[in-house]
């Protein structure tokens, strides 16, 4: 490997598959959430988040120009896409970001995206903001929306987005803005934020009612047509469509 490559960095998450090691390293906010949704669904939560892994890396191997590698087996000077185990690339993000690359430049970033039902009245007029006046994000750098040149000192930007976006504005001369949309953060029903795992303590709890009611918003979610731009996310909607159909309440018929 070269310092000219560039490498796509899934971050580090549990073997999705050892349900044990999963239970293992709970914490005491998630394990009742987690009880809830093995409760309520068919499918236990981490063989979704399994599943939610594998779109990912059929989405990945579509990368043209990067490959797929450890944070700690690329070269120092390299390019590296952060990414989540669950998020999207378009193909030609990589390509895209080497025809910007500069020597004076440390990481680039561009629009931030997600492909997500707002958790409450709160979140869906920030995304209304988002899309109609487009209004920045709450972080300058989300999960998969920058990259960033390996270095020893980098690799908390690389873990943590919001350290990067800290970096950003604290580093400016070192940065470039890349004119488009070449990612997707898919925030499934899975995720933390769906769950409300990240809400102020006091507003935590989730009741199986509530869970079942995300859970109907999200099985439309897959089934529309991708925005203008993101005819790449075809394939990918399709195997969420088909995870989410998949998806049932405990008991319940397919529907």
């Amino acid at each position: 490997m070269t310092g000219s490559e560039i490498h796509i960095c899934v971050r580090k998450t549990v073997e999705w598959t050892d349900g044990a090691a999963f239970r293992a390293q709970l914490g005491a906010v998630f394990a009742p959430i987690v009880d809830l949704w093995d409760s309520t669904f068919n499918i236990p939560y981490h063989l979704f988040r399994h599943r939610l892994r594998e779109i990912a890396r059929a989405n990945l191997k579509e990368v043209r120009g990067a490959m797929l590698a450890r944070w700690e087996d690329v070269p120092d000077g390299a390019l590296v896409l952060p990414v989540d185990d669950d998020d999207w690339f378009a193909p030609r993000a990589a390509e895209v970001i080497q025809a910007r690359r500069r020597p004076d430049c440390s990481l680039y970033y561009w629009d931030a995206i997600f492909l997500e039902v707002p958790i409450d009245l709160g979140h869906l007029l920030h995304i209304w903001k988002r899309r109609i006046l487009h209004s920045p994000t709450k972080w300058t750098c989300c999960t998969n929306n920058y990259a960033l040149v390996k270095t020893p000192e980098a690799e908390p930007l690389f873990h943590l987005h919001v350290q990067a976006s800290r970096w950003v504005h604290e580093n400016r001369k070192l940065v470039d803005v890349i004119p488009g949309e070449w990612s997707l953060m898919n925030r499934t029903l899975a995720s933390q934020t769906s769950l409300g795992i990240l809400r102020p303590a006091w507003r935590r709890g989730l009741s199986r009612s509530e869970l079942l009611r995300k859970y109907a918003r999200y099985r439309n979610l897959y089934g529309r047509p991708p925005a203008e731009g993101f005819e790449w996310c075809l394939p990918y909607l399709a195997m969420m469509k088909a995870l989410m159909d998949d998806l049932l309440p405990s008991g319940s018929a397919p529907v």
